[in-house]
């Protein structure tokens, strides 16, 4: 699975779980579960820090315009950021 110094991705139980590795017990924060798609955005976002990245894969894999897969790739990485998750 795809790591950066501070997050791990993994995959148990049917789902993919981002593991935040670098926080203090004391403000603990549970790891967030994710399906097949957002761990695909996931990790092509990691590989350059760019959504345009991301879109591209989720073009060619669900076969839908980059204008249609760029919105949805940039919602999804809002939303990591609303719970917590500093990409």
């Amino acid at each position: 699975m795809t790591e950066t110094k501070r997050y791990q991705l993994r995959h148990a139980a049917g789902k993919f779980w981002l593991l935040d590795m670098q926080q203090e017990p004391e403000k603990y924060r549970a790891p967030v579960a994710m399906n097949e798609t957002g761990a695909m955005i996931l990790e092509h976002y990691w590989k350059r820090n760019d959504p345009m990245d991301a879109a591209r894969a989720l073009s060619e894999t669900y076969e839908i315009s980059l204008e249609e897969a760029l919105p949805d790739v940039k919602a999804f990485l809002e939303e990591l950021r609303r719970q917590g998750i500093v990409l």
